[in-house]
Parts: C-alpha cells; structure tokens; sequence
C-alpha cells in the first residue's frame, strides 16, 4: 500500500476521554455505527431513566417512536447538569 511515511511511536497514541469515545469510535460503545447501534443507545437511554425512576428521582418516563421511526425518551427525573466543568474545561453538556 502506497502513501506517505509516518511516525508511529508514543506520542502517536492518545487515550479518547469522555463523550469523545463514543463520537469518534460509537460501535465500540454500542456494538455498531449503525441501526443496531442506534437501537442498542436507545436502550441504553431508557435504562438510565429507569435507574433514576427507580433510585426515586423521576416519577414518569415517556417513550414515543414517530412515524419516520426517530424516538424520543422523555423522563422526568434530575436531568443532566449542563454548567461549566472546570476541571474538564468544557461544559458537561459536551461531555455526557
């Protein structure tokens, strides 16, 4: 295979924090980057739900699949901080 000469040592590898493994890597997280991927992140989403339902901080979770098959996950639980992370220097909307 033909292409340019790189270095590869140490410094080529970098360790992928947060949100940015599943962005630039989602099968390893959800088994695919497609339809069963997305099937199995909707699962996830609702498991959470659930678990903060069921930890007594939601009283109701609504799920509803439109007719061009997108879904919402609707809970009513603590919601997800989205303030400014010092420590991560991002907001942690970014983040999650």
């Amino acid at each position: 295979m033909a292409g340019t000469k790189q270095d590869y040592g140490n410094e080529s590898i970098t360790m992928l924090k947060g949100a940015d493994k599943v962005r630039k890597r989602p099968a390893v997280i959800f088994g695919s980057d497609g339809l069963d991927g997305c099937e199995h992140s909707v699962f996830e989403v609702i498991s959470n739900s659930i678990d903060e339902a069921r930890a007594g901080y939601g009283n109701k979770i609504i799920v509803t699949k439109y007719n061009d098959n997108t879904i919402e996950v609707e809970d009513f639980g603590r919601g997800c901080p989205v303030d400014y992370n010092k420590g991560e220097e991002r907001y942690n909307w970014e983040l999650v």
